[in-house]
């Protein structure tokens, strides 16, 4: 009898683990379907000049979804085991509970929707304001860092694809030098060309003079004259 318990009691036991590891999968699904969404955005928005000053912000903005969403759904998932919890008892107190929950399904949803999308949007207009107030040498490390993990999420894209359909079987040797490739290429590049990825200084409400943002020296006298040395060409 004893030996029938706990044997019950494992059983239930693998299959919380294993509900747990299935959530888990799920929940980085979403997170890295939203980061791949942002970094073809940012490539979206480099390819034009007009939008390629919000592409970071831009990416991050999609990229907010995914941990956003994975909270909704934490928020729902619990309120659905509340639900059934409460529904399997016989408190007459809570009997319209679980049709409570389903009457405010689709309201959940579009709050989540808007609620994820005011974040994104304060997030990434915050963004923008503080890439826009920080030094051109900071700026190139932000940047450079930033697209070095965009590029990882196209060599993860790639490496899937390689040890599904092209080389499983030396997909693995191939994937590591590609992701490696990607990822400082990117970051080589975004260092680069740092001064396209934001707009023009900003001229209120900022700590850093013209010349910190342009990654320039202010201007020093030498005898009669004056010269200006400019960095990180």
């Amino acid at each position: 009898m004893g030996s029938g318990v706990w044997g019950l009691g494992g059983g239930r036991r693998g299959v919380l683990v294993k509900n747990g590891g299935m959530l888990l999968l799920v929940f980085g699904a979403v997170i890295f379907a939203c980061l791949c969404v942002g970094a073809v955005v940012f490539l979206a928005c480099v390819a034009a000049p007009p939008t390629r000053k919000y592409a970071l912000s831009a990416a991050l903005w999609c990229a907010v979804w995914g941990p956003c969403a994975v909270g909704w759904m934490v928020v729902a998932g619990v309120a659905l085991v509340t639900g059934a919890i409460v529904s399997s008892g016989r408190n007459e107190a809570f009997a319209g509970f679980p049709k409570l929950l389903e009457a405010v399904g689709w309201t959940y949803l579009g709050l989540g929707i808007a609620g994820t999308a005011a974040v994104a949007t304060g997030v990434a207009w915050l963004h923008q304001a503080l890439v826009r107030r920080s030094t051109l040498a900071l700026f190139r490390l932000y940047a450079a860092v930033v697209c070095g993990g965009i590029g990882s999420v196209f060599g993860w894209l790639l490496g899937w694809w390689m040890l599904a359909d092209w080389a499983p079987r030396f997909g693995l040797l191939l994937w590591l030098p590609a992701m490696l490739v990607l990822m400082v290429g990117f970051g080589l590049v975004a260092y680069k060309h740092a001064r396209k990825l934001r707009g023009a200084a900003p001229t209120k409400l900022t700590w850093i003079t013209g010349e910190e943002y342009l990654g320039i020296e202010s201007p020093q006298k030498v005898g009669c004259g004056s010269k200006t040395k400019r960095f990180w060409q």
